[in-house]
């Protein structure tokens, strides 16, 4: 359930000082006939904090849009920025209701630059549930991706998602989470950028294929 219409990404340790931007996300999973939706505001405190809320809604058997949690993110730039190796630290806090737990999240996040072209970046994530019908443990993932830019600021590159479960209890290989697919990036202006993209299931736990849009508006 955490995979299927995953519309969170690989963030990036970098913080812009004064950037806000708000952004649009969907996840498609034609399998199950599965609709997520977020928005998102993103609202630099200076060069090294930035702030993010995230509101997302689902399909359910109720509704089309039905609330699904509020999340509030805060990305720490740890590295300077004349640094090729980015690192940062993002902490997420996650409200549901219906009695579904929340969510209690850090992400080390990494950024190297490899060449004036080529950008790889790597998340390790440790989460855990707490509230109503909480699970036990804490719960592991890890996200990469490597991209390369074009000329006109297109992007393009692959992607991976990988979850784990339980840190004390790993689950065998075909029941773990693992998505992996291409996405691109094109600037629709100066300040819109759309990025679409799809994930390919690579063990019998994994949705067979997400397909995904993003939406990114910079003010």
């Amino acid at each position: 359930m955490a995979n299927a219409q995953l519309t969170s990404g690989i963030s990036g340790p970098v913080v812009n000082e004064g950037k806000r931007a708000i952004g649009y996300r969907a996840a498609y999973d034609p399998d199950a006939n599965g609709l997520a939706q977020r928005v998102h505001y993103d609202h630099a405190l200076n060069g090294k904090l930035l702030l993010r809320g995230v509101a997302q809604a689902r399909k359910t058997s109720d509704s089309d849009v039905d609330f699904d949690y509020f999340q509030a993110e805060l990305r720490w730039q740890l590295t300077p920025d004349s640094a090729d190796w980015q690192q940062g630290l993002r902490f997420d806090v996650r409200i549901r209701d219906d009695d579904r737990p929340g969510l209690l999240g850090v992400h080390w996040m990494h950024q190297v630059q490899l060449t004036d072209t080529v950008r790889a970046r790597f998340a390790a994530i440790v989460s855990g549930d707490v509230g109503n019908d909480a699970r036990d443990g804490v719960f592991l993932q890890t996200r990469g991706d490597l991209s390369w830019r074009l000329s006109g600021g297109v992007d393009f590159g692959g992607e991976l998602y990988n979850s784990y479960g339980a840190a004390d209890d790993i689950l065998p290989l075909d029941s773990q989470s693992h998505l992996a697919g291409p996405f691109v990036s094109v600037p629709i202006t100066d300040t819109l950028k759309l990025r679409t993209s799809a994930l390919l299931g690579l063990t019998e736990a994994s949705p067979d294929v997400t397909f995904r849009l993003f939406l990114t508006q910079d003010f």
